[in-house]
């Protein structure tokens, strides 16, 4: 086994990752070998975008770097869009890519680009490995840059002859990750003069401090000065649906802070009339923003920013601002209530968020995707723990990010809730998920499943009868038999006559038939909605697929 590729495995398993996301190919069989025998687990997905957003979703979970294992050439390429998606997001992820061998450059090689040239507009740095002695620093360092300052991909390519290279060590390379940057004593106390002086003052937090503790810290922060504190991780910005009502109240403000988030299209440039004239900016950022009128840069760590302005903050003014938004925020049109109990087929988005949203409150993880149904689903639901497609405004993502979110928290069940249009990117995933399923911890899953919401009535009676009429259209008939009817709903009619009796029966008997086939890769159980007579493919128990179609109502949530 050559030296070099168990360099980088060891680098990898000593740098804390786990698992390793891949798509294979002739450059890096040397690396599987490697793997055989250690604490690294290998996932394969069906497209070289699925393993990039599957390390995405680990590292925005996470906090700890994601890596994707990819060969070169088109499986390269077809891995850079979602390396955007982590890009905007904030995301620690490294992309490892094979590469032709060195002695073949420019000679016409078997897939031979320029990989780090084609990456570096869509990473913080890419470069290919040259020395195999080196490789497993060049690991390290990428490991290294993808957490350092503000979290981003990093990309290293990895030539066929430096991965079966002999080299006399294969010890591990440590990872030294850069001290976060404090800011200066006079910037804070400026910064926390002009939030108190300000009457409406505003805290808008970037998608690296929009999830996990960051955004707890951002929280935390914001009732210390009794400000209101935001997310902006939407590509629709000011329009945002998760912020419901609350958009339009920035238009108010007269200081805003900035974390981690640019002045940018999501933000309308910080111009009128989506700010209001002589709004002050207090922009916190890991790296140099371009000079603006109006605008205060403050180069630090963001997240260490918001601890230093805890820390200094002083006791803030009742002014009742705080609580407004946020009242503001939590409100949704009357008409809502109506429609999250509305029995109407088609169904609507609404009726879907009220069956997803008890799951959420007991610690599910949300993934919302699509251009339609994604917006409703961010709309309607709210979730401590969730990954949305992001600044990017790319979709498809949502299948290989539920089986990553899986991963990352493996008590709790992933809830992921796309488009039609949105499932057809990455569908063919759900067999990435299956094998996993069977290594997933079913004593975990069982003492969540003991604490899950009981179901509604009204709508356990619904699912029957939409169980019962996929049944009746998908059971193969003999030609020329008289197709069923669809099942009405029990109005007025007894459960004890004999059609709803025939029909109990014929359920119950395919539900034995169903047991009875050996089926040994879905002995943990599967789940399947059905949405405007769409199906979703059988999925373990753990990931549970939401399919919406972009028709009937699904127009997209009213934006303010």
């Amino acid at each position: 086994m050559p030296a070099a590729a168990r360099a980088l495995v060891e680098t990898l398993v000593a740098g804390g990752v786990e698992h390793l996301f891949t798509l294979s190919g002739n450059q890096i069989l040397s690396v599987y070998d490697a793997a055989i025998g250690r604490p690294l687990a290998l996932y394969h997905t069906r497209h070289e975008a699925a393993a990039v957003h599957m390390a995405d979703a680990w590292g925005r979970l996470t906090e700890r770097p994601g890596v994707a294992l990819v060969t070169a050439g088109p499986g390269h390429l077809n891995a850079l869009s979602a390396l955007y998606g982590a890009l905007m997001e904030d995301s620690p992820v490294v992309l490892l890519s094979g590469a032709s061998p060195r002695g073949e450059r420019g000679l016409g090689a078997f897939q031979d680009i320029d990989q780090a040239a084609a990456a570096r507009p869509v990473t913080k740095a890419a470069w290919t490995a040259e020395d195999p002695a080196r490789l497993g620093q060049d690991v390290a360092r990428a490991l290294a840059l993808a957490q350092s300052g503000r979290p981003g991909p990093v990309h290293l390519s990895l030539p066929g002859d430096v991965l079966d290279a002999n080299v006399p060590e294969a010890k591990p390379a440590p990872v030294a990750v850069a001290p976060p940057a404090l800011a200066r004593a006079s910037d804070v106390t400026a910064a926390l003069a002009a939030l108190t002086e300000a009457k409406r003052p505003v805290i808008v937090a970037g998608p690296g401090m929009a999830r996990g503790r960051r955004w707890a810290a951002v929280q935390k922060l914001a009732r210390s000065l009794a400000v209101p504190a935001l997310p902006s991780e939407s590509p629709r910005g000011l329009n945002d649906p998760w912020l419901r009502g609350a958009n339009a109240r920035l238009a108010e403000a007269d200081v805003v802070l900035l974390l981690g988030k640019a002045l940018d299209f999501s933000l309308r440039f910080g111009r009128a009339p989506a700010w209001p004239a002589g709004c002050r900016f207090v922009q916190v950022t890991a790296e140099p923003a371009p000079k603006r009128d109006g605008v205060v840069s403050i180069i630090a760590d963001p997240p260490t920013v918001v601890d230093q302005l805890t820390a200094a903050a002083p006791s803030p003014a009742a002014t009742g601002w705080a609580d407004e938004v946020a009242r503001t925020r939590a409100a949704t049109p009357p008409a809502w209530s109506e429609l999250r109990r509305s029995a109407a087929t088609p169904m609507h988005p609404l009726a879907v968020c009220a069956a997803v949203q008890p799951w959420l409150d007991r610690g599910a993880t949300l993934i919302a995707d699509g251009g339609e149904f994604g917006q409703w689903a961010q709309a309607g639901l709210d979730a401590r723990e969730r990954l949305i497609n992001g600044p990017s405004g790319s979709i498809g993502s949502a299948m290989p990010m539920a089986i990553a979110a899986r991963l990352a928290r493996p008590a709790a069940p992933v809830f992921a809730l796309l488009g039609d249009g949105t499932f057809g990117f990455h569908a063919l995933e759900v067999d990435t998920a299956l094998p996993a399923a069977v290594r997933g911890r079913g004593r975990q899953r069982r003492a969540l499943e003991r604490r899950a919401p009981a179901p509604d009535p009204a709508l356990r009676r619904r699912a029957r009868g939409r169980l019962l009429a996929a049944a009746d259209a998908l059971r193969p008939r003999r030609r020329g038999a008289r197709r069923p009817r669809r099942a009405r709903r029990a109005r007025g009619r007894s459960a004890r006559s004999p059609r709803a009796r025939r029909r109990l029966r014929q359920a119950r008997r395919h539900q034995r038939r169903d047991r009875r086939r050996p089926r040994p890769h879905l002995r943990q159980g599967c789940r399947f909605a059905l949405t405007r007579h769409r199906v979703a493919p059988r999925v373990p128990r753990a990931l549970t697929s939401v399919v919406g179609g972009c028709g009937g109502p699904c127009r997209g949530p009213p934006l303010s």
